[in-house]
């Protein structure tokens, strides 16, 4: 297999469990990129009972996603795909964020997180490490506070941990705001300080689920492609059109 790992996180909130599910190659050819995937996950769970699924219940979905060229090629997005509580359709919200690339270089092609968390938490993902966190103390912060106190703690801890000089790249960081957290139906998820899946509520989706934030940081190789030397060509032949 290609460009992907074959492998998602579930994290079930309710439960409090984390495991990884193995993803079929002709899925992942016939479904195309996080939308793709995404549309086919949500409608393969809960097709069937769709008209019935609350949007901000424990029952709906919130898949974070990426694509083939995630990693590889600069300005990739990572998909957001749940049941809008805008609209009761399917949405594949795009992120402008660095989360896709971390989860890829972690060893995921994305996430399935299900149910709700009976308090506050927030996922750390750092390569095999997968954690529910509490995260109480960030409950009612906005993107500015978040970035002062959770990413920078989280950071400094990898930091430690892994006992790195100098100041290697801080952890990316997808989250909500108030917003999100009292169910506003149009409200966002938040990346870095100004960039956001806007599109379908899916801020709404993570407040009901009582989800904060989701850290992620990967130091793993990236799938390799079927032909490196034509992927580089054809980069190339990208930034010759963009600039």
């Amino acid at each position: 297999m290609y460009a992907y790992t074959g492998k998602l996180l579930e994290v079930d909130l309710t439960k409090e469990e984390i495991k990884e599910v193995e993803l079929d190659e002709e899925i992942l050819r016939k479904f195309y990129g996080g939308r793709g995937l995404g549309t086919y996950l949500l409608w393969k769970e809960l097709g069937e009972k769709w008209e019935s699924v609350d949007p901000l219940g424990e029952e709906n979905l919130l898949l974070i996603l990426t694509g083939p060229l995630t990693g590889y090629y600069p300005g990739m997005k990572t998909a957001v795909v749940s049941k809008s509580p805008e609209s009761n359709g399917v949405v594949g919200s795009v992120l402008s964020s660095e989360v896709g690339l971390e989860l890829k270089a972690s060893g995921y092609d994305g996430m399935i997180i299900r149910g709700k968390a009976k308090t506050p938490v927030y996922l750390f993902v750092y390569n095999d490490t997968v954690e529910i966190r509490d995260a109480t103390k960030y409950w009612g912060m906005g993107g500015v506070e978040l970035h002062k106190t959770l990413l920078k703690e989280v950071h400094e801890e990898i930091m430690k941990k892994e006992k790195l000089r100098g100041i290697p790249k801080e952890p990316a960081m997808m989250y909500i705001g108030k917003g999100g957290e009292k169910g506003v139906r149009f409200a966002a998820i938040m990346t870095k300080l100004m960039h956001a899946a806007g599109y379908g509520g899916y801020g709404a989706v993570m407040g009901s689920k009582n989800l904060k934030a989701i850290l992620v940081k990967g130091s793993k190789s990236l799938p390799d492609v079927y032909d490196r030397e034509k992927m580089k060509s054809l980069l190339r032949e990208f930034w010759k059109e963009l600039f």
